[in-house]
């Protein structure tokens, strides 16, 4: 049943009228899910290994995650050291912050060199570079590919996962929520091997997975999404350590949405309560939240820190953070600078449609939820840059409030009505086109960037290519064609374009 203009009924379904029969419903959800892993499949092959911010230091962390291997990654006397591949820590060297330059290397990486830039010292949570390092071998580019096609599989997977498990009035926020926060800086991240790629991901889907938990109607959805929050909460806490504390955070504001007094709802928190301590528990060993929160991002404690004025100044210019993450910071190493076209684009799109889910009358539950996570998105960022006496956009980057942006979102969104019904078709195809153009603009800039460098000025990405990855049979121009038609194609079914009315998977017509 559509969401009406009313108060959020966080009950399941009582009906639900649908025009199709479970086995086709199952076949085009999936194959939309084809559409989202070859549009992430574009992404992950457009740049070279090395690529993504901080490749250097998360290259190295994932191939010494295992501990030593003779000839790949080796200890050194000094516990803070590794002798690593010298083709995974230099892995950017050849084109990071020089734009014009492809991302290719004229000289040959080989052997081991010793290094510090690594998570040698429990700065990351271990779970994210231990499980990447099931691919890593002494073949780089093999391992590297292996890793983005992982993710991208993985991050399909547990969405596809979740939405058919989940009633339609919770499909829409989590689509919406991570669609419209795709580009160009998550859906990059995503098809990376970045461990923020792991946090955007979690916090677009545990919260859903979680209320979805709330108000199963049978045992068995709700064992299927309790064990999919886990594996949720699990990858948000073991990427990154603010990714923790927000994973604990998404574990609350689903218990505010789903408040009631009962004792179902008492027995129903058990899981929320889990999740944040699975949070707290990487939270508290990481040393990577502990030292921003302490003002050591930048190695020593600033002196004569300002509390007020410094939150006032930094306040006011938050939104430089979450404006990065739409295109106006630079992709990569910060070198890759992105068409006005794609963060205007971006940028509208997200903020029309949270002030269209602003208009509509909401529940309290979803009040307080909403007003949560906008007081966290200003605040969390804002309270970190102050404790480390820098400005915003130094140490503290776009990327690292990204996962907030989607919260935000679906949350905003899950309030609102249905997309699907309640948006004009012109509202809804601007959506589609716009992000469509911005998505295969960014995906393009990209390619460009290192297939050429900046400096060449044709549009055929076939031609006077200098970087592509060795013995690939397929040129460029097919991954950038295929990965914005299947963006495209994926961005028509979310808003409803290709139809509507499926149900939750083993969900009879009249849910109780």
């Amino acid at each position: 049943m559509p969401l009406t203009t009313g108060p959020v009924d966080v009950r399941p379904n009582r009906a639900e009228p649908v025009g199709r029969s479970p086995r086709s419903n199952l076949l085009r959800v999936l194959l939309v899910a084809a559409f989202a892993f070859v549009a992430l499949l574009g992404w992950s092959f457009a740049s070279p290994v090395g690529a993504s911010p901080d490749d250097n230091f998360h290259m190295t962390s994932i191939w010494c995650a295992p501990g030593e291997r003779p000839g790949i990654c080796e200890e050194t006397s000094d516990p803070g050291e590794r002798a690593i591949l010298s083709e995974v820590a230099n892995s950017s060297v050849c084109f990071a912050f020089v734009p014009e330059h492809s991302g290719r290397c004229d000289s040959e990486l080989s052997g081991l060199i010793v290094t510090g830039h690594g998570n040698f010292e429990g700065l990351y949570p271990p779970v994210y570079y231990g499980t990447m390092s099931v691919f890593s071998s002494a073949d780089v580019q093999t391992s590297v590919l292996l890793m983005r096609v992982f993710n991208s599989l993985l991050a399909v997977s547990l969405v596809t996962s979740i939405y058919l498990l989940v009633d339609r009035r919770l499909r829409a926020p989590m689509l919406g929520g991570l669609l419209l926060t795709a580009v160009p800086a998550a859906i990059f991240l995503v098809a990376s091997v970045n461990p923020s790629g792991w946090a955007i991901m979690s916090a677009g889907t545990l919260w859903v997975a979680l209320v979805g938990w709330f108000r199963a109607p049978t045992l068995s959805r709700r064992i299927a999404l309790g064990g999919l929050a886990t594996v949720s909460a699990v990858m948000g806490a073991g990427s990154r350590g603010d990714s923790a504390v927000y994973v604990a955070f998404g574990a609350l504001v689903a218990a505010v949405l789903c408040f009631e007094k009962s004792r179902r709802y008492l027995l129903s928190l058990l899981l929320p309560l889990v999740v944040i301590v699975i949070g707290a528990a990487f939270y508290l060993g990481s040393n990577q939240v502990g030292s921003a929160l302490e003002g050591e991002m930048a190695g020593a404690r600033p002196e004569n820190v300002n509390i007020v004025s410094g939150l006032i100044r930094t306040v006011m210019n938050i939104p430089q953070l979450w404006v990065g993450n739409f295109g106006t910071q630079a992709l990569g190493w910060g070198d890759t600078k992105m068409p006005a076209i794609v963060w205007f684009l971006a940028l509208v799109l997200y903020a029309g449609t949270a002030f269209w889910a602003l208009t509509r009358r909401r529940e309290i539950r979803s009040t307080i939820a909403v007003v949560l996570a906008g007081v966290a998105l200003v605040m969390v960022p804002s309270w970190v840059i102050v404790q480390n006496a820098v400005e915003v956009g130094v140490l503290v980057q776009p990327r690292y409030v990204l996962p907030l942006l989607v919260l935000f979102l679906g949350l905003l969104l899950f309030g609102a009505p249905d997309l699907r019904d309640r948006m004009s078709p012109a509202q809804k195809w601007t959506i589609v086109i716009g992000l469509s153009v911005a998505n295969a603009t960014a995906l393009y800039t990209t390619m460009r960037r290192y297939l050429t460098g900046t400096d060449y000025a044709g549009f055929d990405l076939n031609n006077g290519i200098e970087w592509w990855w060795n013995s690939m049979p397929i040129p460029p121009g097919v991954f950038w064609v295929l990965g914005s038609i299947a963006f495209a194609a994926l961005l028509a079914y979310a808003v409803g374009a290709l139809g509507r009315g499926t149900r939750a998977i083993g969900t009879p017509a009249t849910d109780r």
